[in-house]
Formats: structure tokens, C-alpha cells, sequence
């Protein structure tokens, strides 16, 4: 006969497993971060570094190094501002390239229209802040921009916007009115948390980390020509979008590569592709006026989006057996 204490146990155990029983599988899995339950898609906007976009697939490694199935679209703009430049502020882009710099507002309709995004992650300002003057009119300009954005996209059924502040403006030139706007363009964005808006600063990290970095090592950049960021630049956007919004632990990590106990390198080189894949067809299906990128002015035709949805399912088989 079995004691009083072995039945309640038994009882308990019976309890104990029923409950499991209940779980629903998903719920087993690598839950998804709070910022993005119900989220199935997340549509990027941006300027040259968006559509440079390693940040962009860094942070869809990440997604995938967590069990997260969501689905990723790159429509950053070479080029791009988020405020209507003026035909005198875009005169000397005109007269260098050929062309005056698209704003957003001629092609956002269109494209919340073509991606429907769950989630929107916009990063404008580095060309903003070229154009714009360095004054409060100016300031106040992006700022009806970027809130003009934020508006569209709550409007077309975004459930979240995050809004990133821009990198910096590296130059050797003191003054430096180009930094000196990116300056107060991030501290504007940073100052409307207190209004509810989802703000990732990118611009006070990469300050930081640069002038650390350059008491031992001055010659240290993260851009180049101090506009685009490299991959180490790109790692410090990724890295503050995964830590202030998602809440990422990302211990040492410093690449996306790092992400995934093997087959890194080849895991990120697959999603990159990815993403390259659907934005030339999105922009394509979407058009604007920047030339040289597909979509604009005498580009071939890009794949239309039924063609890059194959490919992308087929690089998608690719990536699978690699993350097991």
C-alpha cells in the first residue's frame, strides 16, 4: 500500500505534467521579446546607410539567432532626406551629382502601401542636416518631417514606429554645422520619450565610443568619409537598436557573425543576400526619382516581387539547416 506522501506526489506529478500539456508549443520556443509580439514584419526607411543596410541584417541575424521568424524588408534611399529640401537647398547636391536629393514624402504612401510593415524602423538626418540650416527654423522643419513620418505610419497600420537618431558627422572641421544640426536633430528625437515616441539614440553611443577609441588610437573612424559607416559602424547601430529597443543581451558579441555557435560568416553572408534580393524588388515595384538605385531614372527592371519572394524562400532553405 502505498504511503499518503508517494499518492500526493503522484498527484502532483500527474498535476504537473496536465499543465504542461496546456502549454501551446509557441510558448516553449524562443519567446519572442515583448516589443515584438504580434510583429510578423518590419519595414526599414532610411537614407545611403539604411540601403547600405548591414545594420539592417545584423539585426536579422540577431532575430534569427533567437528562434524569431520575422520577416525583414530594406527600403532605405540613397540620398534621401525626411524633410522637402528647397530647390536652393538642394542646389549644390544638384550640381555635384546630377540630381537634387529625393525626399521621403514623395514615395512614402507608396511604399507603406507595398510593404505594410508591422513595425517601422526609420533612421533619417545625415542629409537632412546638410541642407537644412543650422537654426531653429531648421530644427523645426525635421521635426514636422519626422513626425509627418511617424503619423503615415500609424496610419497605414504600423502597430510600433522606433525612430532612430542619426550617426554622427564625422569631419576634422571645427565648427561644424553639418554635426552641429545632427546634434540637435538627436536630442529633439531623444526629448519626445517623454511623449510616448519609441526613440533608439544612436548618435550619443557612436560620440562616445569614437572619443574613447581615439585616446589610444586617433586615426580611428568609424566613416570613412565621414558620412557612411563601415561594418564596425554599422555594429554600433545594430547594437543600440538591439539593446535600447529590444532589450538584447548581446554579451561580448561584436559582429552579427557571432550570433550563432557555428556557420556565422556563412549564416550572415545568406541573409544579406536576402534582404539585397527584396529590396531591389520592392523599390522597383515602388519607383522614385534617385538615380542608380532600381526603381529610379533608367534602371534595368528589377525582379518583380512575386520573383524575389521565390528567391528569397529558396536562400531561406539555404539559411534553415545551417541554424540546426
Amino acid at each position: 500500500m502505498e504511503s499518503l506522501e508517494m499518492t500526493s506526489y503522484k498527484k502532483f506529478l500527474f498535476l504537473c505534467l496536465a499543465l504542461i500539456e496546456c502549454i501551446p508549443m509557441s510558448s516553449m520556443a524562443n519567446s519572442a521579446p515583448a516589443p515584438l509580439v504580434g510583429i510578423k514584419r518590419i519595414v526599414f526607411l532610411g537614407d545611403s546607410i539604411t540601403q547600405a543596410g548591414d545594420y539592417v541584417t545584423d539585426i536579422e541575424c540577431w532575430l534569427l539567432s533567437q528562434g524569431q521568424q520575422i520577416e525583414v524588408i530594406d527600403v532605405g534611399l540613397s540620398s534621401e532626406t525626411a524633410t522637402d529640401l528647397l530647390p536652393e537647398e538642394n542646389a549644390d547636391h544638384l550640381k555635384k551629382y546630377g540630381f537634387p536629393r529625393p525626399s521621403v514624402s514623395a514615395r512614402l504612401d507608396r511604399t507603406l502601401a507595398a510593404t505594410k510593415p508591422d513595425l517601422v524602423v526609420a533612421c533619417y538626418g545625415m542629409n537632412d542636416a546638410s541642407g537644412l540650416p543650422n537654426n531653429a527654423a531648421g530644427l523645426k522643419r525635421y521635426s514636422e518631417a519626422i513626425t509627418r513620418l511617424r503619423d503615415a505610419a500609424f496610419q497605414a497600420g504600423a502597430k510600433q514606429v522606433v525612430l532612430c537618431t542619426p550617426p554622427i558627422h564625422d569631419s576634422p572641421h571645427k565648427p561644424d554645422p553639418h554635426e552641429e544640426n545632427l546634434v540637435a536633430f538627436s536630442q529633439w528625437l531623444v526629448s519626445k520619450r517623454a511623449d510616448g515616441w519609441t526613440v533608439v539614440d544612436i548618435h550619443s553611443p557612436m560620440r562616445r565610443e569614437l572619443d574613447e577609441i581615439r585616446k589610444t588610437n586617433p586615426s580611428f573612424q568609424f566613416q570613412p568619409d565621414g558620412v557612411h559607416p563601415d561594418r564596425n559602424g554599422h555594429w554600433v547601430m545594430a547594437r543600440e537598436i538591439l539593446t535600447q529597443f529590444l532589450g538584447a543581451d548581446l554579451g561580448t558579441s561584436t559582429s552579427a557573425e557571432s550570433f550563432f555557435p557555428s556557420n556565422g560568416p556563412a549564416i550572415r553572408t545568406l541573409v544579406d543576400q536576402r534582404r539585397l534580393t527584396l529590396f531591389s524588388a520592392y523599390m522597383g515595384h515602388i519607383g522614385h526619382t534617385r538615380p542608380g538605385v532600381p526603381g529610379g531614372p533608367e534602371q534595368k527592371a528589377a525582379p518583380t516581387l512575386s520573383e524575389a519572394t521565390a528567391q528569397a524562400a529558396q536562400i531561406t532553405e539555404k539559411i534553415s539547416p545551417l541554424l540546426k
